[in-house]
């Protein structure tokens, strides 16, 4: 008795997972695809690839983020700061990256907490842009590069809802 009921919530936790992915818009996909390439070359320490990997997501997140605007109008003025600074952020240091827009300080004041989904999925790559442009020689910072991208993948659902 107690393994088929294992069986059956396995079988529709699988159901969920793969209806989840079906529903899946094909540019999250693709950032998704691309995210999960950067996090295997950050956990093989492939430090020659990961500048051009991260600015690769910071490119796919500006077309992301005028996409989910057009559904949440009222993140315009937020979301236009942070596009416009998306080019030049990575040449920021890690604590004016981490205080003007992970904290917001660069940013207008956000009024409506579903606009903070979009913004990670360009403020976590350009981190780890940034990170790999300084350079990361000790095991803590990899794995804050690697918590970084699977921040984004967090992030990934949510915003493929407002899409």
């Amino acid at each position: 008795m107690k393994l088929t009921s294992i069986v059956i919530s396995i079988a529709l936790s699988l159901s969920a997972t793969l209806s989840h992915a079906e529903n899946e818009k094909p540019l999250i996909k693709s950032y998704k695809a691309e995210a999960k390439v950067l996090l295997q070359k950050l956990r093989d320490k492939e430090s020659s690839a990961i500048e051009k990997q991260s600015k690769l997501l910071v490119s796919m997140s500006k077309t992301i983020i005028t996409m989910v605007n057009e559904n949440l109008p009222q993140c315009t003025e937020y979301f236009t700061a942070l596009s416009n600074a998306a080019d030049t952020m990575a040449n920021l240091s890690l604590e004016a990256i981490e205080s003007g827009y992970h904290a917001d300080g660069l940013l207008p004041p956000l009024k409506d907490a579903t606009c903070y989904h979009a913004k990670d999925l360009l403020v976590h790559p350009a981190t780890v842009q940034a990170m790999a442009r300084i350079g990361m020689t000790k095991d803590e910072q990899w794995k804050q590069a690697i918590h970084e991208i699977e921040e984004v993948l967090a992030h990934l659902s949510a915003v493929n809802n407002q899409l």
